[in-house]
């Protein structure tokens, strides 16, 4: 299944790379923004109206159902819309910012068994200046507009005012961006150095789950989810 799968998914993105890649960063935008609701909700779901101890608190069962009614009930899908929207608005960004890293800090091209060690090594040596290189570039120039972006753009998708906007970014804009550089070095060496082109992207989505919960909740802000039938203005 897997095989066929990615198969699939390598003819797409021959035909449509842009295509493909942008559809398959917000499909993992969702997904990272289903797991943040439902993992880390606004609020504890409740077990039981009283401190004290009655015979509904003895069937486990029925409280498992009842706490997972409630997490269903606080699910606001129009947020995960916003998250997709974005993820795909994003995806193609991205690859063609690593397509430029990709040219602007080209790897030696390898060389057979035949050549010295020492060629070798000054290779390695030099693939790793690439990797230092692309990974420093990224971090220092993409990143940092990039959270900007975000912000402004689900802001934007939220119906928020200006003013809005810029008084979210300035609570939150340094909390995600220390998040990033918390996870996305060490995510970034493993995909410049060991990740082919093509599939960059999707790597960075795959790691983009836990990212995007970590942004789901940085944007909500320890708000309650909007009501999940409100209108742009309010929701989506």
């Amino acid at each position: 299944m897997a095989a066929a799968f990615k198969k699939f998914w390598n003819r797409c993105a021959e035909r449509r790379p842009l295509s493909t890649i942008s559809l398959t960063n917000g499909a993992m935008g969702a997904t990272g923004d289903i797991l943040a609701q439902f993992l880390v909700p606004e609020t504890k779901p409740t077990l039981s109206n009283s401190n004290t101890f009655s015979t509904a608190d003895a069937d486990t069962g029925s409280n498992e159902m009842s706490n997972a009614r409630q997490l269903v009930a606080t699910y606001n899908p129009w947020r995960t819309v916003r998250f997709f929207v974005y993820g795909c608005m994003f995806g193609p960004v991205a690859y063609k910012w690593y397509s430029f890293l990709d040219r602007r800090f080209p790897f030696p091209k390898p060389t057979s068994m035949a050549i010295l060690s020492s060629r070798k090594q000054s290779q390695l040596a030099s693939k790793k200046t690439s990797i230092i290189k692309r990974v420093s570039m990224d971090q220092l120039l993409f990143a940092p507009p990039a959270i900007s972006a975000f912000f402004v753009i689900m802001g934007t998708m939220e119906g928020k005012s200006t003013d809005e906007i810029h008084a979210s970014f300035r609570e939150r804009y340094f909390k995600a961006l220390v998040g990033n550089y918390i996870l996305w070095p060490a995510a970034q060496l493993v995909n410049f150095g060991l990740v082919p082109l093509v599939y960059q992207v999707p790597f960075a989505s795959a790691v983009s789950i836990v990212w995007s919960m970590y942004l789901s909740w940085c944007n909500r802000g320890g708000q309650p989810n909007p009501d999940r039938h409100t209108t742009l203005r309010n929701g989506m």
